[in-house]
């Protein structure tokens, strides 16, 4: 397999992760990542972006990297490749990204900051969302969630996982990981989900997990 051939299909298969046109017939979610969250802050301490590792499941990597060329440098170029064309596709969608201030959700910019490689024989991608106005956490409630909104993909941090911050100091600053607590109609109803059922965009809103960040 050539690498226009590779990338073409490796994008097909992450596209279906990322339309609200879903054919597979099984319930939902249908592809698992592990989650690593960083927030940004700048020399203020004011947050700027939140950086994110995506792990994705075994299986998931198997599909996706099927033919991928066994030399470094070349799986190097083309995993960068695919992570180009896939963040240009999550542009659309913000990245599964969304950050509240007080309520309000917040404007987020393009990302330029990336990477992908495989680790640990699963593919991995990082990538940092920033925000169109910085924001100060000791002054306003900020809070984060990613997820899909269909709920194909499963988007969480691993048990007991510790949100990090980099950059400015953090100013007695942490970040609170509340977990989902769907009703029991929900998980009935992602279950439920099969190539029939038309899209639901507000399935994943109910899975997804918010990342609160307190200040002492």
């Amino acid at each position: 397999m050539g690498a226009l051939d590779w990338l073409a299909k490796a994008f097909f298969v992450f596209s279906f992760c990322i339309t609200l046109n879903h054919t597979t017939a099984r319930a939902h979610p249908h592809v698992w990542i592990d989650l690593r969250s960083t927030v940004v802050l700048n020399a203020v301490g004011r947050v700027t972006a939140v950086e994110q590792q995506w792990l994705f499941d075994p299986l998931y990597t198997v599909f996706a990297i099927e033919g991928l060329p066994s030399s470094p440098p070349a799986q190097a170029k083309l995993l960068r490749s695919l992570a180009t064309i896939n963040l240009q596709r999550m542009h659309s969608h913000e990245y599964f990204t969304e950050v509240r201030v007080g309520g309000t959700k917040a404007a987020l910019g393009v990302v330029s900051d990336f990477d992908s490689e495989l680790r640990g024989g699963r593919l991995w991608m990082r990538f940092v969302v920033p925000l169109i106005t910085p924001i100060d956490p000791i002054s306003h409630n900020v809070e984060f969630a990613v997820y899909d909104p269909t709920y194909y993909i499963e988007i969480l941090h691993l048990r007991d996982d510790v949100i990090s911050f980099r950059g400015g100091k953090a100013g007695g600053c942490y970040g609170q990981i509340v977990p989902p607590n769907p009703t029991t109609e929900a998980i009935v109803l992602a279950r439920a989900m099969d190539r029939d059922a038309l899209p639901d965009a507000t399935l994943g809103k109910v899975f997804a997990e918010r990342v609160q960040i307190k200040c002492r």
